[in-house]
């Protein structure tokens, strides 16, 4: 008795091949103020004080300024913590099946997560201003004065 046998691959040998590339990869994805650019002021000229600076400020906070915590980015983090993690074993399912690149998933990774960032920063983070500070920006709305700093959160895929 002969017989014939077929070995149909149906896409096994080329999903190993990216599970492994994956594997191997540094790739990653920053997410945040990531330009030292100089913060305009509102007659729009350059400041003295980089974007960057007044994110760190607001982030961390700088009590001896008078300045408290209102963590943009980290408390996003935090409050949608599963919501990321969901997003990121999404995408790797798509990388794997091949319908979307490393470098495509990392870049719809980041620019939810910026998207999360702008929609806090929007919603108001606390602690309340101070009347002082509403009466000086016109807006009760911590975190946002010229729009700079909400607009500045962005990505980048390293590696």
């Amino acid at each position: 008795m002969s017989g014939r046998v077929t070995d149909t691959d149906h896409g096994a040998k080329a999903m190993r091949e990216r599970i492994a590339a994956l594997a191997a990869s540094t790739a990653r994805v920053r997410v945040g103020i990531l330009d030292d650019a100089p913060k305009r002021e509102h007659d729009g000229a350059d400041g003295g004080t980089t974007l960057l600076e007044v994110a760190a400020v607001h982030e961390f906070g700088a009590p001896s300024r008078g300045v408290p915590q209102r963590s943009f980015i980290r408390g996003t983090v935090d409050e949608k913590r599963e919501q990321i993690a969901s997003l990121q074993v999404a995408v790797l399912t798509r990388v794997v099946k091949g319908e979307i690149t490393e470098q495509q998933g990392l870049d719809q990774i980041g620019a939810k997560v910026a998207g999360m960032i702008q929609t806090r920063i929007s919603q108001g983070i606390a602690p309340a201003l101070k009347q002082e500070t509403i009466d000086r920006k016109g807006s009760s709305t911590p975190l946002i004065d010229t729009n700079q700093l909400r607009s500045g959160v962005t990505w980048k895929v390293d590696g």
